[in-house]
């Protein structure tokens, strides 16, 4: 009895097994695109409105990419990976480089301020 009861639940695991669906993923890219994301949102990408915005177009081409996988538009999921990494490191440069800027615009309108005030 045990042996039919075993080859039994073998067969229904293969069985259910082979119904599932193997999505081939572009790991390699999806990694890239969330290392991306994390990066930018280090470096405070929320808090900068110009940087948040290109924030969440790479949060929703990364969505995007893994509805493209689950249809198995591999390709296409490829391709909004890359998109999402690219945003993002827009995102995060944009993070690191406007509070910068705008701290350069603040000394020079101090500096400015100070020759007026010496002529």
């Amino acid at each position: 009895m045990r042996p039919k009861l075993l080859a039994a639940l073998l067969c229904l695991t293969v069985v259910g097994c082979a119904g599932q669906r193997v999505v081939p993923v572009p790991n390699e890219r999806r990694v890239e695109a969330e290392a991306s994301l994390k990066a930018a949102e280090g470096a405070g990408a929320d808090r900068i409105p110009e940087a948040a915005r290109h924030l969440e177009y790479a949060r929703q081409q990364v969505s995007d990419a893994e509805r493209l996988l689950v249809e198995g538009e591999e390709e296409a999921a490829e391709l909004r990976f890359m998109q999402a990494a690219a945003d993002a490191d827009l995102a995060h440069a944009l993070a690191r480089s406007i509070p910068i800027q705008r701290q350069a615009d603040r000394a020079t309108q101090q500096a400015e301020s100070l020759r007026r005030g010496l002529q």
